[in-house]
């Protein structure tokens, strides 16, 4: 396989929600804070959360060591080992909060106690749109649609949880753990595509 090729053949990997289990983090230390009156935090509102529930949950994510601690998220490893079965090129594309400044250095933190054996490279943006791949693992509707406005012929692969349920989209595939061959099928797919074109 030639450099171009290998450069082309880019799969970009979120982490919260994805390669890393931000939920379940999030759930416990949420629910350790809020009042008995206040929803659990499964059944909050991410778009239009309270002011003071959003609040809360920066708090929570300011503490020192709360990115680097977070567990593995295993639908995210499922489709990161296939990719990089398959020969893709890992690229680890995250955001980080500017109320958290921590998470900058600790994501990256992360990434080099859990993915050395990767060879991953690291880009943090606050617009994933703009950033090259042919493959896009995220879990969150908007980032997703933000970047396929971008790569009308990219391909998603969602870990799916409660929050993109119902997100449906002809370029995305939702894992749920059970439909790996589905993914690796696309994958494959969306590996050859350009190469076969240009031969």
């Amino acid at each position: 396989m030639s450099e171009k090729q290998v450069i082309e053949n880019i799969a970009l990997f979120d982490m919260d929600g994805t390669l890393c289990n931000y939920d379940k983090a999030m759930r416990k230390d949420y629910n350790r804070i809020k009042s008995p009156s206040d929803p659990e935090y499964d059944l909050l509102n991410k778009k239009n959360i309270l002011p003071y529930l959003k609040e809360r949950i920066r708090l929570v994510r300011r503490v020192p060591g709360w990115w680097k601690n977070l567990e593995k998220y295993n639908l995210g490893f499922d489709i990161l080992n296939l990719a990089k079965e398959l020969g893709f090129t890992i690229n680890i594309l995250t955001k980080c909060p500017q109320s958290a400044v921590n998470s900058w250095t600790e994501k990256v933190e992360w990434i080099r106690e859990n993915l050395s054996e990767y060879d991953v490279n690291i880009t943090i943006s606050d617009d994933k749109g703009i950033v090259y791949g042919k493959v896009l693992v995220d879990d969150f509707p908007e980032y997703i649609e933000r970047w396929l406005q971008n790569r009308p012929r990219g391909l998603v692969v969602m870990p799916a949880n409660i929050q993109n349920k119902y997100f449906k989209h002809k370029n995305v595939i939702r894992y749920n753990g059970s439909n790996l061959e589905e993914v690796k099928t696309a994958l494959i797919k969306s590996k050859d595509r350009d190469i076969k074109k240009k031969s």
